[in-house]
């Protein structure tokens, strides 16, 4: 059996997410979310694929208007998630993120590190599944890596490969990591290049599946790298503000 990150202890994904370069992009979802906040009375939160919680626990506990549910099919995330953050709040739900229906309807939907964990074929029924249960006014942010296009299963290795190289040294130039970090690093290289719960795209892939289902980037903020390591501006971290059309 594969080694697979998210079918292990949940502290090692959490200890992934308390990077530094993982830290940054976080921070950016968390000030866009909290800019829509502060003009609001109260705000209703939707995230899907929500791991182990650590973005609400770590970020979101600063705001005092939101209400939150956490969605995500993974049981052992969900059960470590309760257990780090009983406020009430916020509440945490076991659902696959592609099927997952309430008749609530909210002011903000975040997927961060959550569209390439869809299968290609339903990326656009996830797309859709965040139209349905966003208000008109609402907002999807969106945190993903974004890798260059590939063609076919070689190109797809060569793809995540290449992005993952070049994100494991620039971490490792720039902070120390821990052997669960290195570990979580190197699993999900392993994972992109192999296409198994990691279907990382590239930028237009995730442009047209957006506006396919009826949405609009609004704003694209890249937040590493900022040299050209790709060849290609449309490559590494991103942050997505996203609108219905």
């Amino acid at each position: 059996m594969a080694l697979n990150l998210y079918e292990m202890d949940p502290q090692i994904y959490d200890d992934y997410i308390d990077t530094e370069i993982e830290k940054i992009n976080f921070n950016k979802v968390f000030e866009l979310t909290k800019k829509i906040a502060d003009k609001n009375e109260s705000v209703e939160i939707l995230d899907f694929c929500c791991g182990t919680g650590i973005f609400p626990r770590k970020w979101l506990t600063k705001l005092n208007n939101i209400k939150y549910l956490g969605v995500d099919v993974n049981s052992n995330f969900i059960k470590f998630a309760k257990e780090k953050l009983k406020d009430k709040q916020f509440s945490f739900v076991i659902e696959d993120s592609v099927t997952f229906k309430t008749e609530k309807k909210f002011d903000i939907v975040l997927a961060t590190s959550s569209y390439h964990h869809i299968k290609d074929e339903q990326k656009r029924n996830f797309l859709k599944n965040i139209f349905s249960h966003l208000k008109n006014d609402g907002v999807l942010i969106v945190y993903e890596k974004i890798v260059n296009s590939f063609s076919d299963k070689i190109e797809a290795v060569e793809s995540g490969t290449k992005f993952y190289l070049e994100r494991i040294k620039y971490m490792m130039k720039t902070e120390k990591l821990s052997e669960n970090q290195l570990f979580a690093l190197f699993n999900e290289q392993y994972l992109t290049a192999i296409r198994h719960e990691e279907y990382k795209v590239d930028f237009q892939h995730f442009k047209d599946d957006v506006e396919n289902c009826r949405m609009k980037i609004k704003e694209h903020i890249k937040l590493w790298p900022k040299e050209d390591l790709f060849h290609n501006d449309k490559v590494g971290d991103f942050v997505f503000l996203i609108v219905k059309s």
